[in-house]
């Protein structure tokens, strides 16, 4: 039987947490950030598009763009990933991403103290999608498929799931609202988790007197597990972004800190700079631990 170390222990706790964060898997590398703009907004922006976001809705991916991130968790946990969206002939598009999540390196030991070696432990997981924009209606849908690899010390687990979503914008209102279910997921291994398929509706609204742009999303695993998030955007002068969200999930993690702390909770703020077809961005998220989470990304529209 293996012990494990202090720094696992801390592994161990952050993954819990991750779990209270995002309760509708016991699989939390599914469900971590990805993008620093989705980290940012507090987790909103499900219509917010972004190459290397596998949190977001299917057909909300869009032109021609390479983007690549790294998030930084406590504990020296590591997220890196990148992805690229390419269009297709009749109105198509695709996009595929590869996303990474590395817990670290740790000494096992048996009950009597006996070194038995090192082991790591990750997440990797693969996306492809495609969708469709229609011509003479203002519909997008999209469909993505995903492949989850996950190994914890000699512990592995594998998992294909898809997904699917629709987007309907009005253009004459600066509106959009999207309907997306995802992970509705297989078993592929031995070990089972307990999956269970996440549905959102998202929303988008560009103000009229404002250089802002807001970003809304429901979630629901089940009907007890409901979270509510909101973001914005704001465009301004010189091409910097100014980003910051937050959600229903800063109750789940209130634990007695601070009035700040408590406030700041599942928040989430960032600033980004876009230069011709580049956009470079960094994103912060709060716990209401007081813990931070920090992602960089870079966005190229080819």
């Amino acid at each position: 039987m293996i012990k494990i170390n202090d720094h696992f222990k801390i592994l161990t706790c952050l993954m819990l947490f991750a779990s209270n964060l995002y309760p509708e898997t016991s699989f939390p590398g599914m469900e971590t950030f990805s993008s620093s703009i989705h980290l940012s907004m507090g987790g909103a922006g499900y219509l917010k598009p972004s190459s290397s976001n596998f949190n977001v809705n299917p057909s909300a991916y869009e032109g021609k763009q390479f983007s690549a991130s790294i998030i930084k968790y406590p504990a020296s946990i590591l997220s890196q990933n990148i992805g690229v969206t390419l269009p297709l002939v009749k109105n198509g598009f695709s996009s595929f991403s590869i996303n990474h999540i590395s817990y670290g390196t740790f000494n096992g030991y048996t009950d009597d103290f006996e070194d038995i070696g090192s082991y790591s432990s990750s997440d990797t997981k693969f996306s492809a999608s495609y969708g469709r924009i229609f011509s003479k209606i203002p519909l997008k849908i999209g469909l993505i498929s995903n492949y989850y690899y996950s190994k914890y010390a000699n512990q592995k687990f594998s998992v294909l799931s898809i997904g699917t979503g629709a987007i309907i914008s009005f253009k004459k209102q600066d509106v959009s609202i999207g309907l997306s279910i995802h992970d509705i997921a297989k078993n592929i291994s031995e070990n089972k988790v307990d999956l269970n398929p996440k549905f959102v509706i998202s929303g988008s609204k560009k103000l009229k007197h404002l250089p802002l742009k807001l970003y809304f999303d429901l979630t629901s695993g089940n009907q007890s597990n409901l979270a509510f998030f909101l973001g914005g955007e704001f465009d301004f002068i010189n091409n910097f972004k100014l980003r910051l969200g937050s959600s229903t999930r800063k109750f789940d993690q209130n634990v007695e800190k601070s009035l700040f702390s408590s406030i700041v909770g599942a928040s989430g703020l960032g600033f980004g700079y876009e230069a011709q077809n580049i956009l470079v961005h960094y994103g912060a998220y709060m716990f209401g631990t007081g813990a931070s989470i920090q992602g960089l990304e870079i966005s190229i529209s080819l």
